[in-house]
């Protein structure tokens, strides 16, 4: 395996191991999609006791960081 490949595959291991870190980012991820939908005028489905809900987009709700 060549040296960079090596590196790479360390770096992306230990980020993955860092529990926080995923959980941000995809926090963020999830944030910027909703944030996407509210902004077009779109609406959003959640899934809520055993069934689909469509949230409007004015109901939207984006989770703000601590």
């Amino acid at each position: 395996m060549n040296k960079q490949i090596k590196h790479a595959d360390e770096e992306i291991s230990r980020i993955l191991n860092d529990a926080d870190a995923v959980t941000s980012a995809i926090q963020r991820g999830i944030n910027a999609a909703l944030l996407k939908h509210k902004q077009s005028g779109n609406p959003i489905c959640v899934w809520r006791d055993g069934k689909v809900i469509w949230i409007a987009p004015e109901n939207i709700e984006i989770k703000t960081r601590k």
